[in-house]
């Protein structure tokens, strides 16, 4: 009888996990990496498989990923065998492939290293540009991305890995995009801390990214139809009531130079002073396209076309003089500070109200 319980104890200490024995896991797991587990957990999750826990039943499937899936799969071949049999600009093939490259940096680089992994740091110009580029991926949110991935790491091929590829092939590759969830796989999610990518509360976020925001871009732009019709100044054309209103121009992004607007309204710089000089985001990002060929054809209107129906309609004195370029570019830097400042506005009295009451802001 103890011959055959040391029998067992050496089956036991033999027998493989993930293709390790438990001895070989317990010496190469450590606590050194956040996304590395103690042996207990991932037998733990071993433990839950259960071979009658999923099939492809109808009601394990989500219906509305099949669909989108299969929409884009079947566009996708309609459009290629379209563009084999007739003419594309090799243009649009630089463009696909340009974008399908800078999507792919965006999961790579961003979602996998940067937020699963924490491999880099990064500023905020780069963390939008990589939250942009993987949102062009149609590969859900770099948060969610970042969820599955570490989840997929600390359960790998075992119940609690979303894309457990003891399930197959295709499972593994796309099939789990088309099932909901097992409990193994959101019970191992929930013993993970999030709480480095994104730590706030729901409402909180969609009541200030999404409702508020909302309403306080909406009344901004609303200024340009109401503020800048009743007050400002009409250098351009003094018998219309559109006017130039610099708190206007400010929190509607560029659009507060409204009397030029009305008297030149092809110009796409909507004031007659180079992008720089004004706050004009708008303007600036046209610009910008402009020079690396996205955007042509821009119209503008001539200084003598100008200057002719300034004379002719407009009040010469309060018009802005073109001044030395010293002048200009510290009235540019000064504006564009301003502008960006009072953009901002609905902040500040949360935040000051914060400080002064003791609260946290996060």
């Amino acid at each position: 009888q103890q011959q055959q319980q040391q029998q067992q104890q050496t089956n036991k200490n033999s027998s493989t996990i993930m293709g390790f024995t438990r001895t070989e896991l317990k010496s190469t797991i450590t606590d050194t990496d956040d996304n590395l587990v103690a042996e207990k957990d991932v037998i733990s999750a071993v433990a839950t498989v259960d071979p009658d826990e999923f099939d492809w039943r109808k009601q394990q499937l989500k219906w509305q990923n099949i669909l989108l899936l299969g929409i884009w799969h079947i566009a996708a071949i309609g459009f290629y065998v379209y563009a084999c049999i007739y003419s594309f600009k090799l243009q649009t093939v630089y463009l696909a492939v340009a974008i399908g490259m800078m999507s792919g940096i965006g999961t790579s680089a961003g979602s996998h290293r940067l937020w699963s992994h924490r491999a880099y740091k990064a500023r905020w110009p780069l963390k939008i540009w990589l939250l942009i580029f993987q949102a062009m991926t149609m590969n859900g949110s770099a948060l969610s991305y970042a969820r599955d991935h570490r989840t997929h790491h600390k359960y790998s091929d075992t119940a609690g890995d979303p894309k457990n590829p003891t399930r197959g092939l295709f499972y593994s590759h796309i099939g789990w995009w088309l099932v909901k969830k097992t409990d193994a796989v959101i019970d191992g999610g929930r013993q993970l801390d999030f709480t480095d990518l994104y730590n706030e509360h729901p409402w909180i976020s969609f009541g200030l990214v999404v409702v508020i925001r909302i309403v306080i871009v909406l009344h901004h732009l609303f200024t340009v139809n109401s503020l800048a019709h009743f007050f400002g100044y009409r250098p351009y054309d003094f018998r219309i009531r559109p006017a130039d209103h610099r708190f206007v121009n400010y929190i509607s992004f560029g659009e507060g130079i409204h009397n030029y607007h009305h008297v030149f309204p092809f110009d796409f710089r909507i004031n007659e002073r180079s992008q720089w000089e004004l706050f004009n985001p708008p303007g600036m990002f046209i610009e910008l396209n402009r020079l690396f060929g996205l955007a042509y054809d821009c119209k503008v209107a001539s200084q003598s076309v100008i200057n002719g129906v300034v004379r002719r309609r407009g009040v010469q004195p309060i018009r802005d003089e073109q001044k030395n370029l010293l002048f200009r570019i510290g009235n540019s830097i000064f504006d564009w500070t301003i502008g960006m400042l009072v953009g901002a506005w609905a902040a500040y009295p949360m935040i000051i109200f914060k400080l002064l009451t003791g609260r946290t802001i996060g």
